[in-house]
């Protein structure tokens, strides 16, 4: 029976972290045969989801319009595996994330993101995984409030890119829904297209990878008020002017 070498991919280290099989030593593990060893890639990554709403309200307190937005970035990992393995684990994990997040029910996704953005998820699917690619600092998970990313960034910027004048009078920040690892999932073993040599001492060639995958939710929420824009004071005494010229050409026109 072929024993499996579990390599942890932690990015940007990769160590060998257990072996499927009783303990040996180090120096027997070099001397045994690659038909005896399976190498399989042990993968993690954090994806953070920001969305929210505007609500664009008139002077005078009407609601006129509610804007929806959404932006996704997940920790670098996929394409460090090269080309060929990097789509097949980036496909892999937008199709767990995607899935997952479908049949989920206890706890179920953020009643915001479900009802107008989740059917957007899969447009988001990328060689990255799931939208934009996240420093490696982000390992450990993201908060938009203390470190904000480029991507929780341009949230506010999809929310407030709307025709017309606006102030912003209301911001909720980022609101975390739900708890650090309510929505974690999971994918593999997939197959490699190309064996995938890794940097562990004795280098192997890995053929499979697994992969857990943690989601994190944060909600941003604005109220925008629509603000009028004043007429040109030289266009509106134009105005006038035109309309009393009018005025007495036809009293100058009127028969006696």
């Amino acid at each position: 029976m072929a024993t499996e070498v579990f390599i942890a991919m932690n990015l940007p280290r990769r160590t060998a972290v257990r072996l499927l099989a009783a303990p040996i030593a180090f120096l027997a593990l070099q001397q045994m045969a690659r038909a005896d060893m399976v190498y399989v890639v042990d993968g993690f990554s954090n994806i953070g989801i920001y969305y929210g709403s505007a609500q664009l309200f008139s002077p005078g307190g009407t609601l006129l319009s509610t804007t929806y937005a959404m932006t996704v970035e997940t920790t670098v990992g996929c394409q460090q595996l090269g080309v060929a393995d990097g789509d097949a684990c980036a496909a892999a994990t937008g199709n767990a994330v995607v899935s997952g997040l479908a049949t989920q029910t206890s706890p179920a996704p953020p009643p915001m993101f479900s009802e107008y953005l989740e059917s957007q998820l899969p447009s988001f699917e990328d060689n990255n995984g799931l939208g934009n690619s996240a420093p490696d600092s982000f390992a450990s998970g993201f908060d938009p409030n203390t470190t904000p990313t480029a991507t929780s960034e341009a949230l506010y910027t999809d929310l407030t890119s709307q025709p017309g004048s606006f102030v912003v009078t209301g911001d909720t920040g980022f609101v975390p829904y739900g708890a650090q690892f309510d929505y974690v999932y999971t994918f593999g073993p997939i197959t490699f297209p190309v064996p995938y040599v890794t940097n562990n001492n004795p280098p192997c060639c890995a053929t499979t990878m697994i992969a857990g995958i943690n989601v994190q939710f944060f909600e941003r929420d604005l109220e925008l008020k629509e603000v009028t824009t004043p007429e040109p004071r030289g266009v509106a005494i134009a105005g006038v002017a035109i309309l009393l010229w009018i005025a007495s050409r036809r009293s100058s026109q009127s028969p006696c």
